[in-house]
């Protein structure tokens, strides 16, 4: 079976080729941004989403010599985008359910012993993420520490850390922030309930 026409798209993002990848972002978020709006979502949600589905296509097949596209890259692109989509609103529900539950159950305490929980969930929250951010990369930490300083423009951090260009910035700090946000649930998860 002679693969897909899109199949070049797919081979562009595994090898970062930039002019066709501005092509899928020009060709594909439109539909993506028009979708999100349409189902509870902003602009940004958009976004956000539309790299999390690249990254998640990257992810998946980039290191697999033997995959062939049998359908369209939007197709597999939407798909990705509604199951990540659902997932972020079913998650929101979840929150959602939690933080009214935590709030009646705190509405019945005392202001003092809010404040001191507040206190202490916000060190360990700040002592988790500290932990966990030695757990990321070199080059993921050298990028976050650069972007969070804001010392630097994103050229001159392209060019320090050895990346192509802007873009490639944004697509590593996309990386690197999920990677820490994921290290850091999984973790602080696991040290607030274990």
């Amino acid at each position: 079976m002679s693969p897909h026409p899109d199949q070049q798209y797919f081979d562009a993002l595994c090898r970062g080729d930039q002019r066709l990848i501005r092509e899928i972002y020009s060709k594909f978020s439109r539909g993506v941004l028009n979708w999100v709006q349409q189902n509870n979502g902003e602009a940004e949600d958009a976004q956000d989403l539309f790299q999390d589905a690249l990254m998640a296509i990257y992810d998946r097949y980039c290191g697999r010599n033997d995959f062939q596209m049998t359908s369209s890259f939007g197709a597999l692109l939407m798909t990705i985008c509604r199951r990540k989509w659902y997932d972020r609103l079913a998650q929101k529900k979840r929150e959602e359910t939690v933080r009214n539950a935590e709030s009646a159950r705190y509405e019945e305490e005392t202001p003092e012993w809010e404040a001191a929980s507040e206190a202490i969930l916000h060190q360990q929250r700040q002592e988790c993420l500290s932990k966990v951010f030695t757990l990321l990369s070199e080059q993921c930490q050298k990028l976050l520490a650069m972007v969070t300083a804001g010392e630097l423009s994103i050229d001159n951090i392209a060019s320090a850390l050895g990346l192509a260009n802007a873009n490639a910035v944004y697509q590593s700090k996309h990386r690197c922030t999920a990677r820490w946000r994921q290290l850091f649930y999984d973790h602080f998860k696991g040290e607030t309930h274990g």
